[in-house]
């Protein structure tokens, strides 16, 4: 069985900690938010806290649903953005039901397990417009690495990803197009497996 990503039990701790983004995150949106239209309509899958990532986005004018599992993380969103969208679900099980120009799915997809990944980005293709763009951030490193438990705040949390060209790869044969790739952080070799942050659009 699978460790469901607990954020509540940390939620305290994430809160004071989850401020704002590293410069190569902050780098990504950057270059993510220059793609999207004018108010635009964004999906933020494991949108946690709504900060910094979705109080960004909202200060450039798009509207946002937020989708995640911890209700104090979301009742946090609710508090300080309530005019945007809140709902309670399981990444895999969550079903869109409208069309989005952008979807968000940072550091919430290595949670799941990597057969889930695949299904997770043809749900996203499938709900995007055309010329729509995500931006994700998964596992960093070149070659296989098992799934694995670590802890955050003394807490257990699950992690898988696919290798970085598995991923695009699995990306490229759903449709998306590939925009940009960049290691927000390189592996360490021991405890930090890297992340890796990619842009993709949807062809016309």
């Amino acid at each position: 069985m699978v460790l469901k990503a607990n954020y509540d039990a940390i939620a305290s701790h994430w809160l004071c900690n989850r401020t704002h983004l590293p410069d190569q995150d902050q780098a990504m949106f950057e270059h993510f938010i220059a793609l999207l239209p004018q108010h635009a309509q964004l999906l933020d899958l494991g949108c946690g806290s709504g900060e910094p990532i979705a109080t960004m986005l909202a200060s450039h004018g798009f509207n946002i649903t937020g989708i995640d599992r911890s209700h104090m993380l979301l009742a946090h969103a609710q508090q300080i953005l309530p005019k945007q969208t809140w709902l309670h679900a399981e990444l895999e099980q969550f079903s869109p039901t409208q069309n989005y120009h952008g979807v968000v799915i940072w550091d919430s997809m290595f949670h799941l397990p990597r057969e889930q990944h695949q299904p997770l980005l043809q749900k996203v293709y499938d709900c995007l417009l055309s010329n729509g763009v995500v931006i994700l951030s998964s596992g960093g490193s070149h070659t296989h690495i098992p799934a694995f438990v670590d802890t955050m705040f003394e807490q257990e949390f699950f992690y898988d990803s696919y290798p970085i060209q598995e991923l695009l790869n699995h990306c490229k044969q759903i449709g998306f197009e590939l925009i940009a790739e960049q290691l927000v952080n390189k592996p360490d070799g021991k405890r930090d497996k890297g992340r890796l942050g990619v842009i993709l659009r949807k062809p016309n």
